[in-house]
């Protein structure tokens, strides 16, 4: 299992362009944590997106019970990443 889904990506993207953003301009790219236990335990990591056009990076912690869109959007909406 990935850490963020292709259903999850397809949201992503999704809320990039409702924001006014260009989802071509948007790059994510996820890494998995390495477990520390053996047997069942919780996938989790680091999200990495970045706005092609200005260069700008936001990572965030991603996995089970992250609130890690909603952060991004809240920067989206903030103009983090630069005026849509």
């Amino acid at each position: 299992m990935a850490l963020v889904q292709e259903s999850e990506r397809q949201d992503i993207f999704a809320l990039v362009a409702q924001r006014g953003y260009s989802k071509d301009d948007f790059e994510l790219v996820d890494m998995e944590d390495t477990p520390t236990t053996v047997g069942i335990y919780a996938i989790t990591g680091t999200v990495t997106v970045r706005r092609k056009s200005t260069g700008i990076s936001r990572q965030y912690s991603a996995g089970h019970a992250k609130a890690w869109l909603a952060d991004f959007d809240t920067e989206l909406r903030g103009h983090v990443f630069g005026v849509a």
